[in-house]
């Protein structure tokens, strides 16, 4: 007899998938997996972080060819991953080439200028960066007002950006299109979700006291209480130019916020950035090309609730090879909620 409930339900997942990807190096495209492209892995991650993707392949390539790199599946379809240019090539007598390329975040790690802003936003002066990098942008929000901001030759133009981040609460990424995105981390559903005996090939979480209980950060000048032209100006009680976030303790400068909100956004940032540090962990799973820096992931039914939970993705690692199929590494943190994360990288705690 036919059950017609089982003629009904939607097909399985298949219990062997087989990866599919794409490469275009210049003028060359590849998609053969026993072809020109030997392996691949492309690793992604958060300002100041520089993402690039290293290839084993015959392809011809140049420094200075376009990059761009899709996964996924041949159930489903190739979805882009990584879009840069060619930073290097090694060559060999035999074999295939080593073949390297960087995003848009090395090109504004290679810049360095001194230059000021006054009566800017962050998001402002971050568009003022992409643009001397030539470097494409896609959704760069304002931010908090900076009423003077010194970008100076000490740091990368790349490393100013993961600052401005860090004090706006903001993330910092260059997307799988190759555009730089400055805005706070999505707080919507998990971009993917893995389940313990199912997909989950390694999993290790540490938890650890919060690095700061509190903290007070403390800028410098007038603007926020005698208005933007008084930047410049000492203040005897810095409380206008103050802003605390849980229990005081720590007491932090910051010269370039210069009003009270200002202030208090970059508490909280780095307060959200402390806690989210509280408990961090690694996963790798069958290659998963949805994951992406600064989403959240889900795991569930592992044995210990710690392995559990919603978790902020740090870094991630995407690697195809004919020895170790297609795998995803992520790194990550607690998903802490609203801003914070470009905190972790920023220095400031």
């Amino acid at each position: 007899m036919v059950d017609l409930l089982s003629l009904l339900a939607p097909p399985a997942a298949p219990a062997v998938r087989r990866p599919v990807f794409e490469v275009t190096l210049g003028g060359a495209t590849a998609g053969d997996p026993a072809g020109a492209v030997i392996a691949l892995a492309v690793e992604l991650g958060v300002a100041p972080a520089v993402s690039d993707a290293e290839l084993s392949a015959t392809l011809p390539a140049e420094v200075g060819d376009d990059a761009l790199i899709s996964l996924g599946y041949s159930d489903s379809s190739a979805a882009a991953v990584f879009t840069g240019t060619v930073s290097g090539v090694a060559h060999a007598l035999a074999g295939p080439s080593r073949i390297t390329a960087t995003d848009g975040g090395a090109a504004l790690a290679r810049l360095r200028l001194n230059q000021s802003f006054e009566s800017r936003t962050a998001g402002d002066i971050v568009r003022d960066l992409a643009g001397r990098a030539e470097v494409s942008t896609g959704t760069v929000e304002d931010g908090p007002d900076l009423p003077f901001y010194v970008v100076d030759d000490r740091r990368t133009a790349w490393e100013h950006v993961a600052g401005l981040a860090r004090r706006s609460g903001f993330l910092a990424t260059v997307d799988a299109e190759g555009k730089l995105g400055f805005g706070p981390p999505a707080d919507g559903a998990p971009v993917a979700s893995f389940t313990y005996g199912v997909d989950v090939l390694a999993l290790e979480v540490t938890q650890a006291a919060p690095l700061a209980a509190g903290l007070r950060i403390v800028g410098e000048g007038a603007a926020g209480s005698q208005g933007s032209d008084a930047w410049s100006w000492l203040v005897k009680d810095p409380a206008a130019v103050a802003g605390t976030a849980g229990t005081p303790g720590r007491v932090l400068s910051d010269p370039a916020l210069r009003n009270a909100e200002a202030a208090k956004g970059a508490a909280s940032a780095a307060f959200a950035a402390a806690e989210a540090w509280t408990l961090t962990g690694r996963l790798l799973v069958p290659g998963s090309p949805e994951v992406t820096p600064g989403a959240t992931v889900e795991v569930s039914g592992a044995p210990r609730d710690a392995l559990n939970g919603s978790f902020r993705v740090l870094r991630v690692r995407h690697a195809l090879s004919k020895s170790a199929g297609f795998t995803t590494r992520i790194h990550f943190v607690k998903a802490a909620g609203g801003g914070g994360l470009a905190g972790l990288l920023g220095g400031l705690l």
